[in-house]
């Protein structure tokens, strides 16, 4: 499959890159990471990064296709197969369509090339390594945002989904001489404003009988504090992460650009996955999404959750 796709890649002059909706590090680094390289190894070819964007795009400006442009193209569509996390417009119009994603999903979409490897750490990670696989060379900017989107889902190489592979895979990446330290600095000083809204956000957790933990972020206390939903969302969750009482947390964000809330859920030892796809959602066993469309809907997620532990 792997030289099918390296084929279609030397046969198309219009290749599209898209990804989930909402964006992580990892989706973002895979999208770029795979950019850049092909850029710089076609520069005759017209290659396009498109979706929407938020606080973690250290890359650039997104780009704007037109349908016309996707219909003569190769669309890659990287890090979800969940129809949920996609926005329709960004794969419905392709030549040829392939996803590459590390999710415990299945495919749900009509496409003609799926590599799916759920002992990758990322979809970065994956990106890597077909990029490899091709010869097609790791230029500093690929590189840079591959080894991003690695350590984004890995905390760092922090978590159980890190393997000598990963490591193997960061070692060749740190070849391209990027500065992880810059990289590191990039994503991870914060202002001693951000330490205050953290503060707020820690004194505000609720707890169920079970001692999962939850937050309920409203559109008054984003306004309030001038937040991002995706900052909330995906960069506050981890305040409620290392409590040992806590085998679950789970948080609520409202974002007005959708009208949903969205959920994100974590846990070190309950597989709080079968609970994101109960809600039309997806990811990894321990940490994972949706969006719901009522607040009800999440005290419902609550009380699955709250049962898990129990059972």
């Amino acid at each position: 499959m792997e030289r099918e796709i390296y084929s279609l890649i030397q046969q198309y002059d219009s290749i599209v890159i898209a990804r989930h909706k909402n964006p992580d590090l990892d989706a973002y680094g895979s999208q770029f990471g795979l950019y850049y390289a092909l850029k710089e190894k076609y520069p005759n070819k017209k290659i396009y990064a498109i979706g929407d964007t938020n606080s973690q795009n250290y890359f650039q400006d997104l780009d704007v296709v037109d349908i016309d442009t996707k219909k003569a193209s190769l669309v890659f569509v990287l890090d979800t197969v969940a129809s949920q996390m996609l926005n329709e417009e960004d794969y419905i119009h392709h030549a040829k369509l392939v996803f590459v994603d590390h999710h415990q999903n299945y495919l749900e979409i009509d496409s003609d090339y799926y590599i799916r490897d759920t002992d990758a750490s990322s979809t970065s990670e994956m990106i890597a390594n077909l990029l490899i696989s091709f010869g097609i060379e790791i230029t500093y900017d690929s590189a840079r945002a591959l080894y991003m989107g690695i350590i984004g889902d890995t905390g760092r190489f922090l978590y159980s989904s890190t393997t000598s592979k990963t490591l193997l895979t960061a070692a060749k990446l740190l070849d391209a001489n990027i500065k992880t330290q810059e990289i590191h600095d990039l994503i991870y000083l914060e202002s001693f404003e951000s330490k205050k809204i953290k503060n707020i956000f820690f004194n505000d957790i609720q707890f169920t009988k079970k001692n999962v933990a939850y937050r309920k972020n409203t559109q008054e206390f984003l306004d309030k504090y001038n937040l991002d939903a995706n900052y909330v969302s995906r960069g506050l969750i981890s305040q409620m992460s290392g409590i040992k009482e806590v085998p679950i947390w789970v948080n609520f964000t409202y974002d007005k650009t959708d009208n949903k809330i969205i959920c994100e859920l974590r846990s070190r030892e309950y597989q709080v996955l079968e609970i994101a796809k109960k809600y039309g959602g997806g990811g990894h066993l321990y940490a994972c999404g949706c969006s719901v469309d009522t607040w009800e809907e999440t005290d419902e997620i609550i009380k699955d959750l709250n049962r898990m532990v129990k059972r």
